[in-house]
C-alpha cells in the first residue's frame, strides 16, 4: 500500500535529487525541455488567444448587464440585421423601466477641416450610447439629448489617436468647428488614449432620432444595459412581447424575421468565432499530446538506461512511492523549465499576430489586446502540471512496477520487449494517430486558401485598381447630382494615358453586395417562404470593360437608358439559369421585392458569364445589375484597369479626386488583390495557425518515431547479429523491422483517420470559405506520415547493418 502521507517529504527530496539528475545530463535535459517548450508554447499562445477574444470581459463597468439585439432569419447564421429607427424608439418605451436602450450604426466620416481630407471609421451613436456603455471622455463632455434631436447643431466626439496625430494633441480642440462630412461641427470631447468602441472606429457623431407614423431605413445595432435587479429573462421576455405586437402591426416587413437578444459581447467576437476558436484549442491541445507523448518515449528510454541503478535504489530500501516521486520530480522540474522557455515565445507570437490584426481591415477591434494576465499565467501553470504528469506518469508506474531482481541480473538488454517497449510503442501510435489527424487538417485549410486566391468571381483581376467614394448627403441631396459627380470623375480618370478602362458602381466583387428578392412579373410568390434572391448592384455604362467581363446576350447599359426611361436590368449566366424556365431571359421582367408595393419591376436587356458579388463564406448567387442613372446611390466603388503597376496610378488618383472635390477623398485604395486577402482574413490567419501546429506535430512525431525505433534496434543489435551470423539476408533483417513499424503506423493512422475527418468536417463547417471535399489532402497526409515511418526505421535499421556480425554477438 502506498501512504501518501508521505508525499510531502518525499517530494521536498526528490526534487532536490532530480535537479542533480537533470543538471548531470544537459544534452537529454536540454532535448526534453525543447520538445516540451514548443508543445507548451503552441499551447499558451493559443490561451493567450483564447482569455482575450472569449474570457476577458468587456472593458466597461458590469458587462454582464450589457446586452445587444436584432433581427436574424434561419439562414443568417450569426449575421444580426439592425433594427429601424423606429424600431430602436419603440424598443426604448418598451423596456423603459427595466433597460436603458441605445444603438449605434457604422459608417465612415471625413475630416478635412486641415490642408487634406481625411477618411476614418466612425459611427453614429444614440446620445445616451456612453452612459449605456458605462464610459465618458476623457475631455469635454458627453453627447446631450438635445444633440439627437433633428436638426441640432452638428457636434463631433474624437478619438485620441485623431486627436494626437491630425490636431497635436491640442486641448483647445474641444469647442473648436472642424468640417465633418463637408460640414462644419463642434468637437464637444476626446475619448480615452485606444478606445475604438464598437470596432475600429476613431470618431462619432450624434444619431438624429425622429419620431415616425412609419418604419425609416436607418438601421441601428441596439444596444442596452438592464437595471440593477432587473434579470436577463426579464429584458427578453419584454423584447420578445414588443416584437410580437410589432410583428402583428407590421407583418409583410417582418416576415421571416425573429428577434435575437444576445451578451454585448456576441458582438464582437460572434458565436462562430468562438467556435473556431474552440476548435483551434483542440488542436493545439493535441500538439501538446504528441509533445508528451515524445517527451514520455524519452523519458521512457532514459528510465531503461537507469533501471539497473533504480533497482538498486529499491534493493536498499526505497520505497516504491519514493521511486514514483523521483521520476515525477524530474518530469515536473523538465515541464518548469519547458514553461519558462514557452512564455517568451509565445508572448511573442502573441505580439505578433497582435500587430497583424491592428493593420487589417477585418481583424479585431483594437481594444482587445493580446497580453498575459493573472488567468494566463495560471492556466499556463496548470496546463505545465498536466504536462509533467502526462510525460512522467506511465515512466515512473513502469520503473516502480519492474522486478528489481531482474533488472540486477540482466542489466538493460532484456528490456526491450518487455513493458517498456509496449508502452513506448503503445506512445508511438498515439503520436502518428495525431499527427495524421493535425496533417489532414492542415492540408485541408492550406489547400482551401490556395483555392481562395484562385477565385473565379467572372472578372479579370490583373492591374486592377479598386477605390471607394461617399458622397455627402449635404453637399449632394440628390441622385442626379450624384451621378454627375461620378461621371466627371470616371471621364477624368479615363482620360490619363496610363487608364485603359474604368467603370463605376455600388458593388465590389466578393466585398460589397446587396440582396433583393426577384419574381417574375405577373407571378405571386409563395406566401410560406420568401421569394428567391439575387445579388444586385447598380453600376455604369463602363463597368464591364472595367472588370474585364463579357457580354454574351443582349446588350449593356448606354445613353439609352436614362433615369426617365424604361427601367432596365443585365443579369449574368448563373440568374439566367435560375430564372429563365430553360429559356432566354433576355426581354422578360421581373419584380423586385414583391412584397415592397414600391419595389421596381425591370426588363432584362442583356446576359453576361457569371458575375460572384457576394462573399467568398456565402454561396454564389444570381446576379442582377441595374444602370447607376437609373439607381443612384451615395457610396460607389470604382475600377480602374491600368496600362502598368495599379499601386503606382494611386497617388494620381487621388490627386484626380482632389480636383474633382477637395473635401471628399477616397477610401479602400487597393489592388484587387488585396482585396480578396482582405475579405478572406479569417481563414488566412486560421490557416497559418494550423498550418505552424501541424508543422510542430509533423516534426515531434518524426522525430519521436525516429527515435524509438533508434532505440528498438539499438536494443535488437545482438539479434541481429545472430540472425545473420546464421546466414539471414540483409533484406530478411529489414523486413522484420520494417513490419513491426508498420504495425504501428496502421495503428496510428486507422484511428487518426476516424477522428481526423470528423474533427476537420467541423473545421470546415465553421469556415464555409474553406471547401470540405479533402480525398487529396488525407491521401497527401498518409503518404507524408508513411515516409516518415519507413525514413525513421530505415536509417536506425541501414546503421545496425554495417555492425559486423561478431561485433554484434558482443554487444551489451
Amino acid at each position: 500500500m502506498i501512504d501518501f502521507a508521505q508525499i510531502p517529504a518525499a517530494l521536498r527530496s526528490e526534487t532536490k535529487a532530480a535537479f542533480r539528475v537533470v543538471a548531470s545530463q544537459p544534452a537529454f535535459s536540454a532535448l526534453v525541455v525543447a520538445v516540451l517548450g514548443v508543445g507548451l508554447g503552441c499551447t499558451i499562445f493559443m490561451l493567450v488567444m483564447i482569455n482575450t477574444f472569449v474570457l476577458r470581459p468587456l472593458p466597461f463597468p458590469a458587462p454582464d448587464q450589457l446586452l445587444s439585439a436584432g433581427y436574424t432569419t434561419p439562414h443568417s447564421g450569426d449575421d444580426v440585421q439592425d433594427v429601424t429607427t423606429h424600431d430602436l424608439i419603440a424598443l426604448r418605451r418598451a423596456l423603459d423601466g427595466k433597460a436603458d436602450v441605445g444603438g449605434f450604426t457604422r459608417s465612415t466620416v471625413t475630416l478635412s477641416d486641415m490642408d487634406n481630407a481625411e477618411r476614418f471609421d466612425g459611427a453614429s451613436v444614440t446620445a445616451n450610447f456612453w452612459r449605456v456603455l458605462g464610459v465618458t471622455p476623457m475631455l469635454g463632455r458627453d453627447f446631450s439629448a438635445d444633440d439627437e434631436r433633428p436638426g441640432a447643431a452638428a457636434v463631433a466626439m474624437l478619438s485620441w489617436d485623431i486627436w494626437q496625430q491630425r490636431y497635436n494633441g491640442d486641448p483647445a480642440i474641444i469647442g473648436r468647428s472642424v468640417r465633418v462630412n463637408s460640414a462644419p461641427a463642434t468637437v464637444v470631447g476626446v475619448m480615452p488614449p485606444r478606445f475604438t468602441y464598437p470596432y475600429k472606429e476613431m470618431i462619432w457623431l450624434p444619431a438624429q432620432l425622429a419620431e415616425s407614423p412609419a418604419p425609416d431605413d436607418d438601421g441601428y445595432v441596439v444596444v442596452m444595459r438592464r437595471h440593477a435587479g432587473i434579470a436577463d429573462a426579464a429584458v427578453r421576455t419584454a423584447i420578445d412581447a414588443w416584437f410580437a405586437d410589432t410583428m402583428r402591426a407590421e407583418p409583410d416587413r417582418l416576415r421571416g424575421f425573429a428577434i435575437r437578444v444576445d451578451p454585448l459581447e456576441y458582438l464582437t467576437i460572434s458565436r462562430g468565432t468562438r467556435a473556431i476558436l474552440g476548435i483551434m484549442l483542440a488542436a493545439v491541445v493535441l500538439v501538446l499530446l504528441v509533445a508528451c507523448a515524445n517527451a514520455a518515449n524519452l523519458l521512457l528510454t532514459r528510465t531503461i538506461g537507469r533501471r539497473q541503478e533504480l533497482a538498486v535504489r529499491v534493493a536498499l530500501g526505497a520505497s516504491r512511492l519514493r521511486l514514483v516521486v523521483h521520476l515525477l520530480a524530474q518530469s515536473l522540474l523538465l515541464s518548469v523549465i519547458a514553461t519558462a522557455v514557452a512564455l517568451p515565445l509565445a508572448l511573442a507570437l502573441a505580439a505578433y499576430q497582435e500587430q497583424s490584426f491592428l493593420v487589417a481591415d477585418n481583424g479585431p477591434p483594437h481594444w482587445l489586446r493580446f497580453d498575459v494576465d493573472g488567468s494566463v499565467i495560471a492556466m499556463a501553470l496548470g496546463a505545465a502540471l498536466v504536462t509533467a504528469l502526462a510525460t512522467g506518469i506511465l515512466p515512473a508506474l513502469r520503473a516502480a512496477g519492474s522486478a528489481p531482481a531482474g533488472a540486477l541480473r540482466d542489466g538493460t538488454r532484456s528490456v526491450a520487449g518487455g513493458a517498456f517497449a509496449r508502452v513506448s510503442r503503445v506512445l508511438v501510435v498515439g503520436e502518428i494517430a495525431l499527427s495524421c489527424l493535425l496533417l489532414i487538417s492542415v492540408g485541408t485549410m492550406v489547400r482551401g486558401v490556395a483555392a481562395l486566391d484562385r477565385l473565379d468571381l467572372g472578372i479579370d483581376m490583373r492591374q486592377l485598381l479598386t477605390a471607394r467614394v461617399a458622397l455627402f448627403p449635404s453637399k449632394y441631396p440628390t441622385g442626379p447630382e450624384q451621378v454627375r459627380l461620378f461621371e466627371k470623375l470616371v471621364d477624368r480618370v479615363r482620360a490619363e494615358p496610363d487608364v485603359a478602362a474604368v467603370g463605376a458602381g455600388t458593388v465590389l466583387p466578393a466585398r460589397v453586395s446587396f440582396m433583393h428578392e426577384v419574381v417574375a412579373s405577373g407571378s405571386t410568390p409563395p406566401a410560406d417562404h420568401a421569394a428567391p434572391s439575387a445579388t444586385y448592384g447598380a453600376v455604369d455604362d463602363g463597368f464591364l470593360a472595367a472588370y474585364g467581363i463579357a457580354l454574351q446576350e443582349g446588350r449593356f447599359f448606354d445613353s439609352r437608358d436614362t433615369a426617365d426611361g424604361e427601367r432596365v436590368a443585365v443579369v449574368d449566366r448563373r440568374f439566367a439559369e435560375s430564372f429563365g424556365d430553360g429559356s432566354s431571359v433576355v426581354g422578360k421582367r421581373f419584380r423586385l421585392d414583391p412584397g415592397d408595393p414600391k419595389a421596381a419591376t425591370v426588363t432584362v436587356v442583356g446576359v453576361i458569364g457569371r458575375l460572384t458579388l457576394n462573399q467568398p463564406s456565402d454561396m454564389p448567387a444570381p446576379t442582377m445589375l441595374v444602370p447607376l442613372r437609373q439607381d443612384p446611390g451615395r457610396i460607389v466603388s470604382l475600377a480602374i484597369r491600368t496600362r502598368g503597376d495599379p499601386a503606382a496610378f494611386a497617388p494620381r488618383l487621388a490627386e484626380i479626386m482632389r480636383e474633382v472635390d477637395a473635401d471628399t477623398p477616397l477610401y479602400w485604395v487597393r489592388d484587387y488583390r488585396t482585396i480578396i486577402e482582405s475579405v478572406t482574413y479569417g481563414e488566412r490567419v486560421i490557416a497559418q495557425w494550423f498550418g505552424a501546429f501541424g508543422l510542430v506535430a509533423l516534426l515531434l512525431a518524426g522525430a519521436g518515431l525516429y527515435g524509438v525505433m533508434a532505440f528498438s534496434v539499438g536494443q535488437r543489435i545482438r539479434e541481429i547479429g545472430v540472425r545473420r551470423a546464421l546466414g539471414a539476408p540483409d533484406a530478411r533483417v529489414l523486413r522484420s523491422l520494417f513490419a513491426r513499424s508498420l504495425v504501428q503506423l496502421g495503428l496510428g493512422l486507422a484511428i487518426g483517420l476516424a477522428i481526423g475527418i470528423p474533427f476537420t468536417n467541423a473545421l470546415t463547417g465553421a469556415l464555409k470559405a474553406i471547401e470540405r471535399e479533402n480525398t487529396g489532402v488525407v491521401l497527401a497526409a498518409l503518404a507524408v506520415l508513411v515516409c516518415a515511418a519507413l525514413l525513421a526505421t530505415l536509417i536506425p535499421a541501414r546503421r545496425a547493418l554495417r555492425v559486423d556480425p561478431m561485433v554484434a554477438l558482443r554487444y551489451e
